[in-house]
């Protein structure tokens, strides 16, 4: 479920009523869980005097957390695609959402790729929120698919491939291709899957025992684990003809494979904030470098946040980090809001959030790592019987975004 939002001194008094026309804007360019977390905060905090535009090019929040079972089980994955159309139905003098490309970031406006009712090519802000994310390989991202009816066609088409082979590599042993792999092989038991990692480990960033249970599981379903070693990919990537080829590893095995998925890494979309303020880009990784505040590192820029995968963060890149920055973020500006002279020690400051992630292994199995009290642990399908749902709990989001999950909403 999404974290809680905890109650703060009221920030509105004594501001008055303002009309649209005259209200400045806090702007966040992207529309993923960093949005979502921005704005059911910003409608109970934010003064009157300013509102929230979201800017971002997709019609729908892309549920991709269920992406991996959508791509292997079908009928169900309009419910994925959430309009962000009721967004501030129940506010709508919070803000909004536009559907539109932010191309250039100045001092004080975002630059669209296309004209908008209300704002033209361009939104002014007063305060910004970078969280334009990362770029993940589909099927784990449909990044490219900025309408629904796009989306779900790209996901189908993924089906398809996936019932076609007989036998499918997945290339990377992140949460992505871990759960595929199970998807597959619980749907497919005729089908080979073999996954190729790079690490030794699984999800080396939580404990080894999380390895242990995931080595246990995906040899109970009969995946075929090839880790300390990398797959190579050709120049130009595998061709989806489904002839049965030779993918040759760089420690020298060959798998053979009539179908190939990369499941790997994540590349920050920073680009657009590289141009207003270059030092804020980690040359080493391309995530924007940030103060403790969730301010970005550039002096010159105090009006400018970060959250989410883009920024460069202890925090592991989950949905739910991403979400408690956004909410920090928001409730600093407002704090800037009410006080523009106020100190950055005055600011709420940022606390990395514990390691926890919950990992589904097809309809009945999942495997998770949870911090109970002071302690990390590791815990399997008993416990996580009731967070179990065959959408992977996506009906959340439509209720996040003021559009309840039905029969008869599911195709909005």
């Amino acid at each position: 479920m999404a974290p809680s939002v905890a109650e703060i001194p009221d920030t509105t008094s004594p501001a008055k009523e303002v009309s649209p026309v005259q209200k400045k804007n806090v702007v966040i360019i992207g529309g993923s869980c960093v949005a979502i977390s921005s704005i059911l905060t910003g409608k109970n905090i934010l003064p009157s005097t300013h509102r929230i535009i979201v800017i971002e090019r997709h019609s729908h929040f892309h549920y991709m957390f269920a992406f991996p079972r959508a791509c292997v089980i079908q009928g169900w994955e309009n419910e994925l695609f959430v309009p962000y159309t009721k967004a501030f139905a129940d506010a709508p003098d919070k803000g909004q959402v536009i559907q539109a490309l932010a191309t250039n970031i100045t001092k004080t406006h975002v630059e669209l790729d296309r004209a908008v009712e209300g704002f033209g090519n361009k939104v002014e802000y007063e305060y910004l929120i970078y969280g334009t994310g990362a770029r993940h390989p589909e099927p784990a991202n449909l990044n490219d698919h900025d309408t629904k009816e796009s989306a779900l066609k790209r996901l189908k088409e993924n089906q398809e491939k996936i019932k076609k082979a007989t036998k499918v590599l997945l290339i990377g042993g992140g949460a992505v291709g871990l759960e595929l792999a199970v998807e597959i092989r619980e749907h497919f038991p005729e089908k080979e899957v073999i996954l190729v990692h790079s690490r030794e480990q699984y999800m080396l960033s939580y404990k080894y025992s999380m390895h242990q249970e995931i080595v246990k599981l995906l040899t109970k379903f009969g995946v075929r684990q090839i880790t300390g070693d990398r797959a190579i990919i050709p120049e130009g990537g595998f061709v989806d003809d489904f002839k049965m080829i030779k993918v040759t590893t760089k420690n020298g095995q060959e798998v053979e494979c009539d179908l190939q998925i990369l499941c790997t890494g994540m590349t920050p979309q920073s680009d657009l904030l590289a141009k207003l303020s270059p030092s804020s880009i980690n040359p080493t990784n391309r995530l924007v470098k940030t103060k403790p505040t969730l301010q970005i590192t550039d002096d010159e820029f105090p009006n400018i946040y970060t959250a989410g995968d883009v920024a460069d963060l202890e925090d592991i890149k989950t949905g739910g980090a991403a979400w408690g920055q956004a909410d920090l973020c928001m409730r600093n500006i407002c704090k800037m809001i009410a006080n523009p002279k106020i100190q950055a020690k005055d600011l709420g400051t940022h606390t990395p959030m514990a390691p926890q992630i919950m990992l589904y292994f097809g309809l009945a199995k999942g495997i998770a790592q949870l911090k109970i009290f002071r302690l990390f642990v590791i815990t399997a399908d008993f416990i996580l019987k009731r967070f179990f749902s065959y959408n992977i709990m996506a009906s959340r989001a439509w209720t996040w975004l003021g559009t309840p999950l039905s029969k008869e909403t599911a195709d909005l």
